[in-house]
């Protein structure tokens, strides 16, 4: 007959491990809980997750007080296994016994199990054990407070800093697994990204150059302007005095069109408004700011002697968020265009190894990582590149037709004939 005692010994075991357990499970569901969705929850009115989200803002409370309580319960279970099997095999083999089956049991019920389960469901396994949790990290409070205090100087000692603050690399790999995951999709996850980037791109990156610049001088004639419109397309029309260096406004084609059809006859200052002047090193998010409050939608980008670079418009700063506008008079361009003469426009933005493909010829990036054509420009020039700059790569003669900002916005790509050895052995 079993002595009652070792029956006690073992119901004791049981219950301590239903709490390593119950501590376990506890630890895996609030590090998995999503934040945010307990915050809506909480915006719902549930009072549960209002209180998950108080324990978890004190998280390093929270982990003491758990790990407190798993040690001291996974302690005692051990404890008194041990008694338990000294009492039936004798102290030298119950030990030995007692060792391997607590450390099986532990982790296969204690551990292994209730975090396995906890992970699968994690907000609604907090919103279930929260009540309880609360009640433990009030009875613990005085073990935390003192570990708390206990590893905070250890922290201050060894110099430890506080890196609880996400940056934008970590937001943005953050974003790549929730498309991963299929919460959102790709072209929202990419405008999440752009807002991201938004303030720590500077108008250097997206302006259009000096040399790309459409406009006229002062005292042109109106007949001009208007050929100059109706030809360009373009909606806002530089104007400048002497050359282009010298940029002094900007007329509107809607302003134009309807004061002529109004039968007056302004002149071209009589239509010229005042034009922004920003620094090239100016972010573009502030220069979004200045739109909206100024309503100049046009300003001119200087360099750091007072130079004209060239011009931005608000339609530059948008496209470097959302992608590229297209108006009704644009002709919407495919990443790859083949040319009468048999060669290829391609788009800056296109993927080199794509372009590549479709072309039929081998490519070796060398040590480029990235994958766009632009990208890959200005690792083989190492430097920003402009209008007129070509690159050869195997057959391939890659040459700039358009740039914008420090970007190669359009290139044409030349395939020469292969050498007259590879189409004999081919």
């Amino acid at each position: 007959m079993i002595d009652p005692l070792i029956i006690a010994y073992i119901a004791i075991i049981a219950l301590l491990l239903v709490c390593s357990a119950f501590f376990s499970m506890s630890e895996t569901a609030f590090t998995s809980a999503s934040q945010v969705r307990l915050k809506k929850m909480s915006k719902d009115g549930d009072k549960r997750a209002e209180k998950a989200l108080y324990i978890l803002g004190n998280y390093d409370k929270f982990l003491t007080t758990i790990l407190i309580g798993n040690n001291l319960v996974n302690i005692a279970a051990t404890s008194i296994a041990t008694i338990a099997f000294a009492m039936l095999l004798g102290e030298a083999t119950g030990s030995l016994a007692s060792t391997v089956m607590m450390t099986l049991v532990v982790l296969t019920f204690g551990e292994i199990t209730p975090k396995t389960l906890a992970k699968r469901r994690p907000e609604r396994t907090v919103l279930k054990i929260v009540g309880v949790v609360n009640a433990i990290e009030i009875i613990f409070s005085p073990l935390s407070w003192m570990f708390g205090k206990l590893t905070g100087y250890i922290g201050r000692k060894t110099g430890g800093e506080d890196s609880s603050t996400m940056t934008e690399d970590e937001l943005e790999v953050m974003i790549d697994e929730i498309e991963g995951d299929g919460v959102i999709e790709k072209t929202e996850g990419e405008l999440i990204k752009s807002a991201i980037r938004f303030d720590d791109t500077s108008v250097s990156e997206v302006y259009v150059p000096r040399m790309d610049i459409v406009g006229i001088d002062a005292g042109s004639a109106p007949e001009d302007l208007g050929r100059l419109i109706s030809t360009t397309g373009f909606s806002r029309i530089p104007v400048y005095e002497g050359s282009i260096d010298n940029i002094i406004g900007v007329v509107y084609a809607k302003e134009f069109f309807t004061r002529r059809f109004n039968g007056e006859s302004p002149t071209i200052r009589d239509l010229m408004k005042p034009v922004k002047y920003v620094p090239e090193t100016m972010s573009i998010a502030t220069i979004f700011s200045d739109f909206q409050k100024t309503k100049i939608h046009m300003a001119v980008v200087l360099d750091s002697y007072g130079g004209t670079m060239g011009i931005v418009t608000l339609e530059d700063i948008l496209e470097e968020l959302v992608g590229d506008i297209w108006d009704e008079s644009d002709d919407i361009q495919q990443d790859m265009v083949q040319l009468p003469d048999g060669t290829w426009s391609v788009k800056g933005t296109a993927n080199i190894f794509d372009t590549m493909e479709r072309l039929g010829v081998d490519f070796d990036p060398g040590e480029y990582e990235d994958y766009s054509v632009t990208g890959y420009v200005f690792y083989r020039l190492n430097r920003a590149p402009v209008r007129g700059d070509t690159v050869e790569t195997g057959r391939v003669r890659i040459t700039v037709k358009a740039v914008k900002g420090r970007r190669a916005v359009e290139c044409v790509f030349a395939v020469s004939e292969p050498p007259q050895e590879e189409v004999a052995e081919e």
